[in-house]
């Protein structure tokens, strides 16, 4: 029999503290607690929004992944539109032949299928058949009954099934890749019901009207009942396939819209995170582990998409060294191993003196020229920029490792403004702030040695957070109120994006424009986080200390917290990174 050592290359030793460098599948006796531990990665499961279709609309088909979907049809009225994504933003294509709303679609972005659906207002179902090579849509050979809010598998353009459909239709058809065949129906005839599958040989059906909770599994040849869903539903989607599937939102009767997902092993369901907007009528695309949901109504009809991502690590924070001098309201450039702390406020008033941190302990270095607090910084530990701040001021300092030198003011002076995180110490912006006690727009660009005015910001901020470069920049949260809006910069003018989910001021921020972080901020002192991918935001591991006016430093992987107020002015630094992990116990019983 193999033991332990000869699995894992290492044997079962003692330690009073978890032990260093631990390696995947190691466990160690924790002598003072006396248990057996291991150690696991932090990770989450969840949806978070994706880029928005052109158009919004309801019952509609999809398919492909969620990097690479297809949406086509649907009802905004009846259209024919199609649109594929990439995993960001939607395109629109090659529209379908025949305008109809309709359930299911198979296929991939570059070969797809859609089959029956409604036509128009009349009442009149179609049994029209097409094909998409990823270029244009092909009439292909008909349904033999024709049908409305049914369902198929996700299969291929050329092995795909459709099965129910008003009224309550039990009727269940083959595809081959050229024409369609009657096969074994299914066990309860039912309409708006969802299904999953790889082929025409393997699938899934579950829920709908009038059945709600009942699935249906396909072997080929026949359908069998298999486990309940925990919510009934109908005018859903489905993803995945036969022994992995999701059940997607949804409409219960007598009109209630869900965001319920529950999701399928093979043997039973289990619900697992809700959209984050409930609707039904909706679209999907992709697997269990990656799925994508478009369109639907909540009621309003959507253009929105979300994307679901299983068991993605996550980043946590752990305590770092203290500043030496506690303070709020701080500049900050740099990275986790190698950051500036410059001025801010402590007890009894502005401080000019800078720290540096190297991954393990703060040190000072000389003093700006003019002390504040509320400005904002940007570079690096050994070339940045400060500039702005409180009491209003437009002057700029320059630190080159061993001195900071006035240069070029500000045309706006300004406190409470954006600018930490953003570029370099030749190329930097200054977004926002007060000026003199009210929230302002202006964005000036720093080229090394003067200030310019560039397009304004289109929501009226202060004391937010921002990150990134001079051409290429995100703006979020602020005051007032407490906003969540976020905006990008592109070089030239700035164009809203999706908003925080939860809206904050006096926050910090790091990253790039495609990945970066928020955290802590206020009302109430704060310690969530959130991670941005270039689309969305989602929570991730909240910082150990709730504070605001605080800053950061870094890349959304490998970021630092320090500095801010709770009740007090704060020395506590904090560093995130991705992956997290916890120390978890075995259970010997």
């Amino acid at each position: 029999m193999s033991d332990y050592k000869s699995i894992h290359g290492v044997r079962v030793v003692g330690h009073t503290a978890d032990p260093d460098n631990i390696i995947e599948g190691q466990i160690w006796y924790d002598d003072t607690a006396s248990t057996v531990q291991y150690q696991i990665p932090d990770t989450i499961s969840s949806w978070r929004i994706g880029g928005s279709m052109n158009t919004a609309r309801q019952i509609v088909a999809g398919a492909g992944t969620q990097t690479a979907g297809l949406v086509f049809g649907g009802n905004v009225p009846n259209t024919a539109l199609n649109e594929s994504y990439d995993g960001s933003s939607w395109t629109e294509l090659a529209d379908l032949n025949t305008a109809r709303r309709a359930y299911g679609g198979a296929g991939t972005q570059t070969a797809a299928l859609l089959a029956a659906g409604h036509t128009d207002g009349s009442g009149s179902d179609t049994a029209v058949v097409e094909s998409w090579n990823g270029s244009s849509w092909t009439e292909v050979g008909d349904v033999n009954t024709a049908r409305r809010g049914h369902f198929g598998t996700r299969g291929s353009n050329t092995s795909a099934l459709i099965f129910g459909g008003i009224p309550n239709i039990a009727s269940n058809e083959s595809w081959n890749g050229s024409s369609w065949t009657e096969v074994g129906d299914l066990n309860a005839g039912r309409n708006q019901a969802a299904g999953a599958g790889a082929d025409n040989t393997s699938a899934l059906c579950f829920a709908g009207s009038p059945a709600l909770q009942t699935n249906e599994n396909w072997n080929g040849s026949s359908w069998t009942e298999v486990g309940d869903l925990n919510t009934g539903r109908e005018n859903f989607t489905g993803a995945g396939i036969a022994t992995a599937a999701l059940a997607i939102s949804g409409g219960t009767p007598p009109g209630a819209v869900i965001a319920n997902v529950e999701s399928y092993d093979g043997t039973s369901w289990t619900e697992i995170g809700d959209l984050i907007t409930a609707r039904n009528g909706n679209a999907s695309a992709g697997t269990t582990t990656a799925g994508l949901n478009m369109g639907g109504a909540a009621p309003t009809i959507q253009s929105s998409s979300e994307e679901y991502n299983a068991n993605v690590s996550i980043g946590g924070w752990a305590t770092g060294g203290s500043l030496n001098t506690a303070r709020n309201a701080l500049g900050g450039c740099g990275t986790q191993t190698a950051a500036l702390a410059i001025t801010g406020q402590a007890e009894p008033g502005n401080q000019a003196n800078v720290e540096k941190y190297d991954g393990t302990s703060w040190t000072e270095v000389a003093d700006v020229n003019t002390a504040r607090n509320d400005m904002g910084g940007s570079g690096t530990q050994t070339a940045a920029i400060v500039f702005g701040g409180e009491p209003r001021t437009g002057i700029t300092e320059s630190w080159d490792n061993s001195s900071w030198t006035e240069v070029g003011d500000l045309n706006t002076s300004r406190y409470g403004l954006g600018g930490n995180s953003i570029g370099t110490s030749t190329a930097a912006l200054a977004v926002g702030g007060l000026s003199p006690n009210v929230p302002v727009t202006n964005n000036e660009s720093w080229n090394g040695s003067a200030w310019t005015e560039v397009g304004d910001i289109n929501t009226t901020r202060a004391r937010l957070g921002t990150f990134g470069t001079s051409t290429a920049a995100i703006a979020v949260g602020g005051t007032s109120p407490a906003r969540d809006e976020t905006e990008i910069w592109n070089g030239s003018s700035w164009t809203e994006l999706n908003d925080l989910n939860t809206g904050r001021q006096q926050l910090a921020a790091t990253g790039i424009s495609t990945a970066g972080l928020a955290f802590g901020g206020a009302p109430p002192d704060r310690a969530l986080t959130e991670d941005w991918n270039g689309v969305s935001w989602i929570e991730v591991g909240d910082l150990n200390t709730a504070r605001r006016h605080l800053v950061g430093a870094g890349t959304a992987t490998v970021a630092l917290a320090f500095g801010g107020y709770t009740t007090t002015d704060l020395a506590a630094t904090e560093e995130f990174d991705v992956p997290s992990f916890t120390i978890k116990t075995v259970d010997v019983d």
